[in-house]
This record gives structure tokens, sequence and C-alpha cells, in this order.
């Protein structure tokens, strides 16, 4: 066994033609800490043209610090990095990715709200982005090099938790890399997949690649990297040649100690003639059908299966996170498990695949994760019983062995493997008759490992039943007393006692799948329906309803169809659709402005001092630009507060929405100054009976939504907005993208109230109040999200109309104006509801 120092080259066992590689990547005595913590300590660490150079370690060892100050993601306190031979001087992954270095992250840095085309578009460096001809074509090759079965034009969210790695992977190799790091790859992957996988590192390693491997399956290491690096408590422990070394002798390098075994002894004896803890009989739902099984006290079960098989779906619906059929037995009882909460009551308890998305609050602090499941439990008349929660909380801790500072710290600065542990404490506190886990030692390490094992082992010797969900045959082999395989949604065999060998569970799962073909890892919702969760879905139901609605006042009343009616109606609707397009700026990318409104309003009065009747051309057009300086003035200090003084947007502009209000009536205490007439008189012209404000405006939308879908300043926009933490990953300038749509929305404010100015002729300071509430509810009418990410520009002049459309027909059938509030209040709920129950099926529809 060799052991030379970190980042040395080794030359036994090397092929000649590799004898003196070039280093793409070196590291060099990089230090970090966080609060205190020292991750890495004077760490060095080089890689070397054409290898696969493997990095282990525990959770908390510092492997993806490590490679994060590679790429740009962390910035050390010490040391230095040297990509292709550049010494890097500012970190950044944009600047990273410039030099050729590609992260594939072990939770994807993706945005949701985007398609996979869009996803991969955005991440190429620029240099590579403007070679491209034909998007369509170069993404479409890029999904069939990895047999991508999905849609380039399918959303992200849409699609599984597998998918999205692969589309991480997808788009890390896209520009072919000098340096690809992958960060725990093969978490989400099949067989096929990882094959696939390693066929792809080989080829990318013989072009002259190196590919960075951060992984615990230890086996996988042996199998496809050249050399091997230990870290361990934020130090190199040494490099050496992966022949040199076998699984056992990683494994203790990694833990620090010689693990005698890599599971906990299974149970002695099971009492077969016992009553099954857990019965199940003919259970089925979508993806499974007619299951049955009987699981005893102290008995763990293993089910298994090729991927997609639907032994996932199964355990699913038994925690009640599925609809299902059949008849579900806990200690001889029948029960509902028609919910999650059903399931709970049933003693049913759910340790879920992704921790992340299902499980854990990352905000909240490991204490409050771990006891949240026993609130009612500690609490008396709604008053928590703080002692005898921290006791249980406490026990939990130590039972486990979970590691963490203290109860406070925020879970996510746990270690993955600590943060499984606090899932599982937290199942336990519930006393789950039957402990259901999908892959429960997904994403940690050895030693984590095993501590897992032996909790999930412990938890069957206390009484209860145990089912397990994995895609690691060697794990249902050490840990599992019965393995139950699935195929095409039935159990097809079942092994027990001597029979659950990897090579018997692997053999079963392939020969019961043989001619079956590959299908897709989630269900594909039909063309309707894609369209009805696409972004121009709201923009019909919004015409329909505007149609509809002008067909029933039409009908009530001749003078709606006038050419008169018309005319005014735009002109009014103009104003309101300029302010609806800015804050639609804002919404997409995930903040939102109160003050436009009190700016359109500051408009009209500042205006009202300099453009009236009898004075000079240079006094009007001083007006307009000292209005206009006035919005550009607003806009920047809504992005000063919410981006420098870290005010969340919400607090920022309402504060900017009443300094604007106060200095309108300071201004104007009382309506006065009147508008220059033939301003106004221009503002105001039409062709025909359309105002050409209204034209300018339907073209601006136009223009502002062919920019969304088509430009790099639209995809920037709703990337931030559906991920700003990923965005900036893959080098969209968060800041500058911020600032910008700040400006834009108030510059587009600035235009409505010109037209609110040559509407209503005077100096007004009350007169924008109402654009505030009208704006949010035009974009949200026309399916934008609140939370940033999706919107239409085509849907927020929609929404506007719809709003005037309301306002005008109310009118004709003679309605009290209080009709106008009830009416968009009942439209704007039912539009929520809709939208919501849509990303509900959008999400059901991805799978699990």
């Amino acid at each position: 066994m060799s052991q030379p120092g970190a980042g040395q080259d080794q030359d036994d066992g090397v092929a000649p033609e590799r004898a003196a590689p070039s280093v793409t990547l070196r590291l060099s005595k990089v230090t970090k800490r966080f609060s205190g913590v020292v991750a890495l300590k004077n760490v060095s660490f080089e890689s070397l043209a054409g290898e696969v150079h493997a990095l282990v370690g525990e959770n908390g060892a510092g492997k993806s610090t490590l490679m994060g100050v590679a790429a740009g993601d962390v910035v050390p306190d010490a040391g230095a990095v040297e990509i292709n031979g550049a010494m890097v001087e500012v970190f950044s992954s944009a600047n990273s990715t410039q030099r050729g270095l590609a992260l594939v992250h072990q939770h994807p840095a993706l945005l949701p709200d985007l398609t996979v085309a869009e996803n991969l578009i955005l991440a190429m460096p620029s240099a590579v982005r403007s070679q491209i001809r034909g998007r369509a074509a170069w993404v479409r090759e890029r999904l069939s090099q990895w047999d991508a079965e999905f849609s380039p034009n399918a959303r992200i969210k849409s699609l599984s938790m597998s998918e999205q790695h692969l589309v991480e992977l997808i788009k890390a190799t896209s520009f072919n890399p000098r340096v690809l790091v992958l960060d725990e790859p093969t978490e989400h992957m099949d067989r096929d997949g990882i094959e696939l996988l390693f066929r792809r590192i080989r080829a990318t390693t013989a072009a002259g690649c190196t590919v960075i491997y951060i992984s615990h399956r230890i086996h996988e290491v042996k199998a496809i990297a050249d050399r091997v690096t230990v870290l361990r408590d934020g130090e190199i422990r040494g490099t050496f040649n992966v022949t040199d070394l076998d699984v056992q002798q990683i494994v203790n390098l990694v833990v620090g100690r010689t693990l005698q075994s890599a599971f906990p002894p299974k149970a002695a004896m099971i009492d077969a003639e016992a009553e099954p803890v857990l019965a199940v009989d003919r259970l089925s739902g979508a993806g499974f059908n007619a299951v049955t099984l009987h699981a005893r006290r102290g008995e763990i079960i293993g089910l298994a299966g090729i991927e997609g098989n639907g032994q996932r779906e199964f355990l699913r619906a038994l925690a009640g996170l599925v609809p299902s059929s059949g008849q579900v037995r806990v200690n001889g009882e029948t029960r509902n498990v028609s919910s999650p909460a059903e399931s709970r009551r049933a003693a049913l308890v759910y340790v879920p695949r992704e921790r992340h998305r299902e499980a854990l609050m990352l905000s909240l602090s490991v204490g409050k994760n771990i006891g949240l499941i026993a609130l009612a439990r500690n609490a008396i008349f709604g008053v928590i019983d703080r002692r005898r929660e921290l006791a249980e909380i406490n026990n939990q801790v130590a039972a486990l062995s979970i590691k963490t500072p203290r109860l406070e710290t925020q879970i996510q600065n746990l270690s993955g493997g600590n943060q499984q542990k606090v899932v599982i404490a937290r199942c336990l506190m519930d006393q789950p008759a039957v402990l259901l886990a999908d892959e429960p030692s997904q994403g940690v390490d050895a030693g984590a490992r095993f501590e897992i094992y032996t909790i999930l082992r412990a938890a069957a010797s206390g009484g209860r039943g145990v089912v397990i969900a994995s895609a690691d045959a060697m794990e249902l082999e050490g840990l599992c007393d019965r393995v139950l395989i699935f195929s095409r949604g039935s159990v097809i065999a079942e092994l027990s006692g001597a029979e659950v060998v990897e090579r018997n569970i692997t053999e079963a799962a392939l020969t019961a799948t043989a001619l079956r073909t590959r299908g897709a890892a989630a269900r594909r919702a039909s063309p309707l329906m894609s369209f009805l969760q696409g972004d121009y879905a709201p923009s019909l139901v919004l015409l329909v309803a505007i149609l509809a609605l002008g067909a029933f006042a039409s009908f009530i009343s001749p003078y709606y169809l006038t050419s008169r009616n018309f005319s005014n109606m735009l002109t009014l609707l103009t104003a309101t659709t300029f302010v609806s397009l800015g804050q639609l700026v804002i919404l997409l990318v995930g903040a939102i402005d109160l003050s436009v409104g009190p700016l359109t309003g500051l408009v009209v009065v500042v205006a009202s001092f300099l453009v009236n009747d009898g004075v000079s051309v240079p006094s009007i057009v001083g007006g307009f630009l000292l209005s206009l300086l006035v919005a550009a003035a607003v806009g920047c200090t809504n992005w000063f507060l919410t981006r420098r003084a870290r005010i969340t947007p919400v607090i920022a502009t309402l504060t900017t929405y009443m300094g604007l209000q106060g200095v309108s009536l300071l201004l104007r205490p009382v309506p006065d100054g009147l508008f220059n007439s033939d301003v106004a008189a221009v503002i105001e012209s039409h062709i025909g009976f359309v105002p050409v404000a209204f034209l300018a405006c339907v073209a601006l939308a136009a223009l502002l939504e062919y920019g969304l879908r088509r430009s790099r300043w639209g995809l920037t926009l709703r990337a931030v907005g559906s991920g700003e933490a990923n965005a900036r990953r893959v080098g969209v300038n968060v800041g500058l993208t911020y600032f910008g749509a700040f400006l834009l929305c108030s510059l587009l404010t600035y235009l409505g109230g010109v037209m609110l100015m040559a509407q209503i002729g005077v100096g007004d300071p009350t007169a924008g109040v109402n654009y505030t509430l009208a704006s949010i509810t035009a974009v949200v009418l026309g399916g934008a999200s609140l939370f940033g990410g999706r919107g239409s520009f085509v849907g927020a002049l929609l929404g506007a109309t719809l709003i005037q459309q309301i306002i005008n027909v109310t009118t004709f059938v003679r309605l009290s104006p209080a009709w106008q509030y009830w009416l968009l209040g009942i439209l704007t709920l039912v539009a929520a509801i809709l939208y919501s129950r849509l990303g509900v099926q959008r999400r059901t529809t991805s799978g699990s």
C-alpha cells in the first residue's frame, strides 16, 4: 500500500502514457471556518488530467466544502486555487465555470420554474452559449447522449428527483469541462443509470478531462476511480492508488477506526405464529397492484426491485401519501391509511427518501425538528410543557447519538447522517407500531450508515415492525430478515433467512423484468393538462371571462357596444396595465412592490407643478423629466432597502408606500394644479376609437413577453425568482437583476402615472393609491406566482383588462361599487384555488 502526501503524484500502477499528466486542479493550504468551526484545515489537493480521483470521507469531513471552494461557491479563509494552470483571484461560480470546472451538486442546482432547455442554456458559459446555433436541436442532442426520456420543454419541478439529478449531470457535461466534480452522483440512479454514468465518465477521462468523484458508495469508488483521497475532520488523511486498497481498508480510513461489520446482527428468532404487527391484504394503487404483506414484531422487511416497479409507491401508500384500496391491519385492527394523518393515527410512521423536501424544516433548529411531532402530547391546554418536551428530545438525541453542538443549532448545519438521525428520532418519538423507511441510508457516510442500521435493528428488537425500500441489494442482504421483490407493481418473489443474499435479490429482480421495456420515471401529464399547467392557461381563462362579461353587458345595455364606451374603457385600462406590467417584473424575481400606487400619484403631483397651461415647452419637458427621475429614485430606493439593508420586500415597499403618500399630501394637501390641456390631448390621442397609448401599451407588453421567453434578460429574471441561490451558482448576477427589476418597475409605473395625469387633469395626491392592489390583482389573475419565477406579461395585460371590464359592466347593469370589489375578490380567490390545484397536479405527476 502506498500513502503519499495529499496531492502527490503516484507512479505505481500507472500506465506509461499517463506518467506525466498535467495538473488540472490544485488547491493549496486551504482553510475554511464556519461560525468558528474549522471545516477545512490547511488542505492541499490536486488532480491530474485523464484520471478519476475519488474524494471520500464521512459526512461533515469537508468534501463538499473543499469542492465548493474549487467551484467558487465557497470563499476560503486562506489558501489558493488553481484551475487549468490559472490562479483563481475572484471566487465565484461563473469564474470557475469560465475556467473549465463544472460541479454536479448533491442537491441539484436547478431552477424549478424553468424548463429543462432553459436550465441547460442558462448554465452554459458565455463562450459556449454564443456558439449554439439552433438551441432546440442542441438541447435534444445533449439529452439523447444520456438516454433522457423527458421533454426539453418540461419544467424542472415536474420531473422526478432522479430525472432532476440527470439534468444536473447533463448541464455540467454539456460544455466539455476540463474538471468535472461529481458529488454523490448515483444516489438517485438505478443500475442502468449507474452503468451509463460510468461509461460517460470513462469516455470523458479518455478525452483528457479530470473527474473528481465524491461518494459514500465505496464499491463504486473501487469500480471507477484511479486514485482516492481520504478526508477526515477537515484534513487530508492520505491519497492512494485504488488498486492498493480493498473496500474494508477504505472504510477504515474514512471512519478512522476498524469496523468489524457493516451491519448489526439480525434477529436470532422471530415467532412465525405470532399475530403480525402489520397485515396488508391486496393493497392497490397507482404503480402497484394487490400487494399482500405480513410483518411481525422484531422483523425488518425489505422491498426490492428495479426502480419504478411499485415498491416505493406501495410504501408511500402505507404512509397515506398516495391513494390506495385494500385492507391494512395494525395489531389486528383494520385501519384507514387514506392520508398521512390517518396513517399516523394507525401508528404507521414514515421516513421519506427525500429528507430535505419531505422531512426537514431547514430553517428550524434541531430540537424543533425532533419535537414537532409530539407537540400535542407535550401540551396542556395548548401550552407546551417545555421541561417534558426537552426531556423527550434529549432522550432521543442521546439514544441515537445525534451529533449537534446544541438543540438550538439549525438543522441545515448538521451533516447528512445526523440530519437523517433527526428524522428517525422524530418518527420514533411518535411511538410507531411500524416504522416505514424509504432509502434510510441515502446520502450518509459509512460510519453513520452503520449507526442508522443499528437504530433500525433496535427499533425492531423493541417490538416494532420495520419495512424499508432500498435500491441497494447489499444493504437489503445485511439488514433485512425478509425481502419482497417487486415487478410491474406486484410481489413476484419472497426471500427469507439464508435466501436473503445480494445475488438472489438481484437475480430475482432482473429475471422478473427481463422483458420489460424501460418506462419513464414519472407519470406524464396529457397535452391538455400540460397546457393547463403552463403560463398561458390563465390568459385563456381571462380572455373567456372578459368576452363572457362583455356578452352579458351587451345583452343588458345597448350602450355597451359603442365606440365611446370602448374608447373610455381602453383609456382607463392603459394606466392600470402599465402599473401591472411593472408589478409583474418585481414578482418574477420573487419580490413585491407595494409602493407602485403612491408612486403613480406622486408622478401626477410632481408634474402638476410644471406641466400647466400657459407654461413654456422647457417647463413641460422639465416636469416630465423631474417626475421620471423621481420614479427612478424610488426604484433605486426600493432596491437599496431590500438588497443592501436586507429588509423584506413587503416591509421595505410598505415603508416606501407610506413615505411617498406622505410626500404627495405634503406637496398637494388638496387637489390643485391643472394640467396643460394640449399635452393631455396628445397623451389621449386616438386612432378611431382606440387610444394610441393603449396600442403602445399592448406593443410594450408583447415586447416584454418576447424578452421574457426569448432573451437572457427574461431568463435571468425568472431564474432569480425560481431560486436565487441556484441562479447565482449558474452565473447569474443576482444583485444586478434585482436592481434592473426595481428600476424597470418604477419606470413602467411612471408611464401609468403619465396616463393618470391626462385622465384626471389635476394634481390629486390620492389618485394613485388604488393601483397597488389593482396591479397585484391583475398579475395574480394573469397566473403570476407570488413566490417568483412564473408569470406572463400577456396575462398581466388580460388581468388588468378583466378588472376594467368588471368596473365597466357593473356600471352598465347598475350595481353598486361594492360589487366591483366583491367580484374581483371572488375571481381572485377562484384563480388562486385553480392555479394552486394545477400546481398540486403538476407535483403529483412528477412522481417521487
